[in-house]
């Protein structure tokens, strides 16, 4: 149940450039973006980070939605993954099983090569500490340049903000999104 409803046209020229420019190919995030139209200062800086995240990032798109995916699902915002599992499953070649890894499994789970286990691993310990211990770190540092390992945190950072705001302001889901299952983990 949204409690924050859509904010209603007319928007702002900037923010009605903003909305119209939004494409996708799968289910766009309108129904975040109205919401965040309440704040339209936000919602330019929101979008373009999110934008650089997703579109001028150096981080592998196949790690950036792995990260993305378990960050939504560790935060039970299934506003967030449902949208990242609709528009890049297919394209950063996701099967079915490591979508649903991502949602219920271990970080080690046999489905990840052991790069995207770092990952996993980095979402996991955010999450659940809001740091990475200095072993993980040592083996991040050992895997990615300082430019993705730096992309790699601020994308979990930006997702788990995403998440809280989806969640406690009740977004609509967005028609196409994919969904959870009745029990999430």
């Amino acid at each position: 149940m949204s409690r924050l409803p859509s904010r209603p046209r007319p928007y702002e020229p900037e923010i009605e450039k903003l909305m119209e420019g939004m494409r996708f190919d799968g289910p766009a995030p309108r129904h975040l973006m109205q919401a965040l139209a309440h704040s339209p200062k936000f919602l330019m800086r929101f979008q373009a980070m999110g934008g650089t995240l997703l579109f001028r990032g150096k981080l592998p798109a196949r790690e950036r939605e792995i990260a993305i995916m378990r960050t939504g699902a560790r935060t039970r915002s299934e506003y967030e993954w449902g949208m990242h599992v609709r528009l890049y499953q297919e394209s950063c070649n996701l099967t079915d099983a490591q979508v649903t890894a991502t949602r219920e499994g271990k970080w080690n789970d046999p489905v990840w090569t052991a790069r995207e286990q770092l990952v996993l691993r980095t979402v996991d310990e955010l999450h659940d500490t809001s740091t990475v211990s200095d072993m993980l770190w040592k083996e991040l540092a050992a895997a990615w340049p300082e430019e993705q390992l730096v992309e790699l945190i601020l994308t979990i950072g930006y997702y788990h903000m995403a998440a809280f705001f989806l969640n406690a302001t009740g977004v609509a889901l967005e028609e196409g999104a994919a969904r959870f299952p009745e029990k999430v983990s």
